[in-house]
């Protein structure tokens, strides 16, 4: 053997005794890391004792001498489960991603410390009241103390960093977040501003969709006028100015939620019934975190956001509630001459992993907010002579958001759980409540613009007392599937955009039965028939395909209920023919700019152009013939089936939507070769954007992936509380190596629920609990 050979494999050798060890102490670190679930914890700075009892769900059922003691607790188990989450949540709001992450996260950190939000949650963390303080001071040192005994999560590990500690303004970034994440307004200003010079006004108004007659609201006119009766009503103005038009129905770019309440006339057990399951975007680990904090007021359970102690949505021993997004406008982007506006500018530094050099950025900020820079912010559409100014609640001072949280989570009867509210500014949600006296109801907080009516300026908000507000409907329910909230008898206008289609086929189910039980509303969350379809049927039907696979297409939907189930053909066909569809109908016109709004499907637009007044669409534009919407469907399931068939065989018997529409729980770091994938969940699931059971994917991504879908689900039973009924997914840990980490997907993905009691204490754990006491040094 040659001395080049030996060299040569000693060089190997060497290599791979460092890939041995650096895998060694990878696995060391994984290991180190892994929550402790069971013996005692001494604690310095501990406020008193406490257990953590961790049932077969991994719910966290917490345990302690005092509150501080259970808050305390709380910020040691989100740390042992969820720290990393919690870094990127303040990171992202702090605008900090790029020491992480490295040059890519510029764009974000950019312009998220344009919008100012690490000021907002400073601010935020300064208005808290000294209760409120308490509770955030007492989570951040629990959560402190675990980071100080090192191996907190996997993650930093592979990247190679150690976390910073925890602080009060850290709590109100994950707010922040929520804010940012769901409040509406910015979408639709920078929708309209591009298409304004594309399509003319008719057109633009079809394409953007009103909310149709046909449409429930979530509060009925006759409850409304009982609730409103002495307040005049109000003109106000579109967002920024723009032509008067109907709320918009356009909630494919948005988060969506299903909530509804009956009262106990209309329930089997004789007391009110609540449901609630939010859609939002699915991740590794779950955007909550589900607990059992026994305070001294008595047992709160439901879902906390890691990086803060409260229960967001919930159950007490009294009353329970949920919430879905109301998608009022809260956000206008608005045009200025620059001379006409006193700017303010600071310089930020953004550090970026991998460079010794920052990136320097000018931030410039007015009164009415902030100004969107086009380095970081596509403004191709506005006027660049002029500035764009993000005009936003959030910005506006005494948000009291963290002490509203904190109320409602301990509110003992409906008054209380409306007054906790006040202060609260954005993000707007419904808020359904009930109440184990019978009382159920709707409310809303946050501050609505009111805004001057012929040049769309602001000129105050909606006051408290006067947002929608209805207590005991005649009807004895309330549903929301975030459609519009309320009609003309409410006296302010509600500009903003909203969802068509659950609403409509929650109502009809409800309505179905004279009462209901746990098991009706199970079955309503899980439901899966489109409404679309059934409105597009006859449309759809009268295609004309020109392909055997297309006839064969057309003979299968014939008898078909609708049913978006993941066992059967039905669901791909027709989602992959809709998505096809929907560019045919609008890529003619719009050209270039098609590219843009292809990520949803606009169902209220297609079905205007399919059975309402808008088949124009149907024609392209850039051929000398007439198409009409039977050409153009045909063409377009052709086309579907065509490209379906390349994917998955010319049989459509073997064809299953479960197999292509799964939900994709992601991570940060699923991409990285050999272990990104024990960090990410899959599971099929049935559905689309348009059901009950949501299950949003999007159509530019060529994939049928779900990336939006229920985060959570909740059925309240207030005759017995204990009886409720939970589950998220994909589970409750963080850790790639816990138990918890996906096993609770599979159930989701099935319907299936678990319950969360409050009947036994730490001295009587059910089976399988395991059991950490912290105790004080």
């Amino acid at each position: 053997m040659s001395f080049f050979m030996r060299a040569g494999i000693a060089v190997l050798a060497i290599i791979l005794l460092g890939l041995l060890a650096a895998g060694a102490w990878l696995v060391e670190r994984f290991h180190a890391s892994k929550p402790q679930e069971t013996g005692e914890v001494v604690l310095a700075g501990a406020p008193g004792a406490a257990q953590i009892v961790r049932d077969e769900n991994g719910v966290a059922h917490i345990f302690g001498e005092s509150d501080d003691a259970v808050f305390y607790a709380l910020g040691y188990t989100h740390a042992s489960e969820r720290f990393f989450q919690m870094d990127l949540v303040r990171r992202y709001v702090r605008g900090r991603l790029s020491e992480m992450f490295g040059p890519d996260y510029v764009r974000a950190d950019a312009r998220t410390r344009t919008l100012g939000y690490a000021r907002l949650s400073e601010t935020l963390q300064a208005t808290m009241s000294d209760e409120t303080r308490a509770a955030v001071d007492a989570y951040v040192a629990g959560v402190n103390a675990r980071l100080a005994e090192g191996a907190v999560a996997p993650e930093y590990a592979i990247l190679r960093q150690a976390p910073a500690p925890w602080t009060v303004t850290d709590s109100a970034a994950v707010m922040i977040s929520f804010a940012d994440d769901l409040a509406a307004g910015r979408g639709s200003d920078v929708e309209r501003a591009r298409l304004r010079d594309l399509l003319d006004e008719a057109q633009l108004e079809q394409f953007l969709a009103g909310y149709p007659d046909w449409g429930p609201t979530t509060l009925k006119d006759e409850d409304v006028r009982a609730a409103f009766a002495d307040i005049q009503s109000q003109e106000l103005a579109p967002p920024g100015g723009a032509p008067r038009s109907d709320a918009l129905a356009q909630p494919d770019n948005l988060p969506g939620s299903n909530a509804w309440v009956v009262s106990a006339d209309r329930s089997e057990t004789g007391a009110p019934l609540l449901a609630n399951d939010p859609h939002l975007g699915l991740s590794t680990p779950s955007i909550w975190y589900y607990v059992r904090l026994n305070l001294e007021s008595g047992p709160v359970i439901g879902v906390t956001a890691p990086g803060t102690p409260f229960v967001i949505l919930g159950r007490n021993a009294y009353s329970a509630w949920g919430f879905t997004n109301t998608g009022f406008d809260v956000i206008d982007l608005v045009e200025r001459d620059p001379a006409s506006v006193v700017i303010r500018e600071r310089v930020e530094q953004i550090t970026v992993a991998g460079s010794r050099t920052p990136v320097e950025i000018t931030v410039r900020e007015t009164d009415q907010g902030p100004i969107l820079s086009a380095d970081w912010f596509d403004l191709t559409a506005f006027h660049p002579d002029l500035v764009v100014i993000q005009r936003s609640t959030l910005n506006q001072p005494g948000n009291r958001g963290a002490d509203a949280a904190y109320g409602l989570m301990l509110a003992d009867s409906w008054d209380a759980f409306v007054e906790a509210s006040r202060g609260y500014t954005v993000p707007m949600q419904n808020m359904h409540y009930a109440h184990v006296d019978g009382t159920i109801g709707y409310s809303t907080a946050g501050l609505l613009p009111i805004r001057d009516a012929d040049t769309g300026e602001w000129t105050g908000f909606v006051p408290f007392e006067e947002l929608p507000r209805v207590v005991n409907p005649a009807g004895g329910l309330i549903a929301s599937g975030n459609n519009l909230v309320a009609g003309e008898a409410y006296p302010y206008p509600l500009p903003g955009s909203y969802g068509v289609y659950r609403a409509p086929r929650i109502e009809a189910r409800l309505n179905a039965r004279v009462q209901h039980d746990l098991a009706s509303f199970a079955e309503l969350q899980m439901d899966v028939v489109s409404e679309h379809f059934a409105r597009l049927r006859p449309a759809l039907m009268a295609a004309e395909p020109e392909s055997q696979l297309g006839a064969e297409a057309l003979a299968r939907l014939e008898s078909w209920d609708g049913s978006m189930d993941a066992d059967g053909p039905e669901a791909l066909i027709v989602s992959a023919w809709l998505r096809v569809l929907s560019s045919a109908l609008w890529e003619d016109e719009l050209g270039p700019e098609a590219a843009r709004v292809f990520n949803a499907p606009r169902r209220a637009f297609v079905e205007n152009v399919l059975i309402g007044d808008a088949a124009a669409w149907c024609d392209d534009v850039r051929t000398p013939d007439m198409e009409t919407c039977a050409i153009t469907a045909g063409l377009a399931l052709d086309a579907a089936l065509a490209e379906t068939a390349d994917a998955f065989g010319r049989n459509i018997d073997t064809w299953r939507w479960g197999a292509v529409h799964e939900a994709d729980f992601d991570h940060p770091l699923g991409a990285l070769p050999l272990i990104g994938g024990m960090f990410e969940n899959r599971v099929g699931i049935p559905g689309d954007g348009s059901t009950v059971n949501v299950a949003h994917f999007s159509y530019r991504s060529g994939t049928y992936d779900v990336f939006h879908a229920a985060s959570m689900r909740a059925i309240y039973d207030l005759s017995d509380l204990n009886n409720s009924l939970f589950m998220h997914a994909p589970g409750q840990s963080g850790h790639p190596l816990s138990p918890h980490h996906g096993d609770l997907a599979e159930r989701w993905a099935a319907g299936e629920f678990f319950e969360i009691r409050d009947d036994w204490d730490v001295d009587a754990p059910p089976d399988g609990a395991r059991v950490l006491t912290l105790r004080p040094q």
